[in-house]
């Protein structure tokens, strides 16, 4: 015979183990994010003794310490920009592996897209001026 008792315990634990795996997905994708956030950042940071090496690439013993330093810092609860900041602080900009789009940075993402569009106006005009000789 069912009772009462018997279907709220049912109730009760199906409750508490849906509670559970709900806790435990939010731990899951805030350490995803946390670990998605550390694979970032180890592309964008040199490495300030390899030439041309972001730290995923380097093996070097100061990239190692980087590498912990930017674990720690995610653990304590650091955002990207701090962590960035950090590094430039002791390193200087160069440590950074893409300009920051402010300054004279901004020369660097301006030229190529005005040298395609130069190029692209000459191309233009010179196919132009062999359309009208050809006619």
């Amino acid at each position: 015979m069912i009772t009462f008792g018997m279907i709220y315990d049912k109730f009760f634990i199906t409750g508490f183990l849906l509670i559970i795996l709900l806790l435990n997905s939010c731990a899951f994708s805030e350490s995803e994010s946390q670990s998605d956030l550390y694979i970032k950042l180890e592309k964008e940071i040199m490495c300030p003794v390899c030439d041309g090496q972001t730290l995923d690439q380097s093996q070097s013993l100061i990239a190692e310490n980087m590498k912990d330093t930017i674990k720690k810092k995610i653990e304590e609860g650091y955002d990207e920009k701090e962590i960035k900041n950090y590094f430039i602080s002791r390193y200087g900009e160069s440590v950074i592996a893409y300009p920051t789009f402010q300054g004279f940075n901004i020369v660097a993402y301006l030229i190529p897209v005005l040298l395609i569009a130069l190029g692209l106006g000459i191309l233009g005009f010179y196919i132009k001026k062999d359309k009208k000789i050809s006619e």
